[in-house]
């Protein structure tokens, strides 16, 4: 193989660009959606304003964009550990404990996640087989739906990611200590 490098590394050179790569998509993604949001939101209060046109197609929009922000800013929010917690008697507890803690924790969300990714996409079936399209811009109303299931299977990912780090984390070997037989 030359240079020490076992056959898996390729692919694990792969795998972390593309994961990469995810991961501005997403960054990106979100801001550049917020930013179009705003810009948007600008625009419609000065033609509301200055010229008394309204766009009827901009405010579903922006609803719609909403439910993608709330729901890809949630995933991202997993993914650097951003979510508002309540710690004060985790903080408290034993390492091993507060792993454990958090590991229960992560995967009781985990669950939450996947029971909304499960009725979300039931509900964006239901909107596909009933052909029901939004009020102005005649959009089939599954897609505006669709980042509730998708970013819930990302978020059950990530906090099971969590959940194997803090199960990781509380029964590494700590040196020092003595195991007792």
């Amino acid at each position: 193989m030359g240079r020490g490098r076992t056959p898996g590394f390729a692919i694990g050179c792969s795998m972390n660009k593309f994961f990469l790569f995810l991961n501005r998509l997403e960054e990106y993604t979100l801001a550049l959606t917020l930013l179009a949001l705003a810009v948007f939101s600008t625009i419609q209060v000065f033609t509301r304003y200055l010229f008394g046109v309204s766009f009827a197609w901009f405010e579903e929009l922006s609803r719609f964009s909403c439910v993608f922000i709330t729901f890809l800013g949630a995933s991202l929010g997993f993914k650097h550990s951003t979510h508002f917690a309540m710690t004060a008697l985790v903080n408290k507890m034993p390492p091993r404990v507060k792993n454990g803690a958090m590991a229960a924790v992560f995967l009781l969300s985990a669950l939450f996640f996947a029971i909304v990714a499960y009725y979300g996409l039931l509900h964006c079936h239901k909107q596909l087989k009933f052909g029901t399209l939004s009020a102005a811009m005649r959009l089939p109303m599954y897609i505006p739906y669709l980042p509730i299931p998708f970013f819930s299977v990302i978020m059950v990912w990530r906090c099971l990611i969590i959940v194997g780090r803090n199960v990781q984390e509380m029964f590494r070997f700590k040196p020092g200590r003595e195991v007792e037989s």
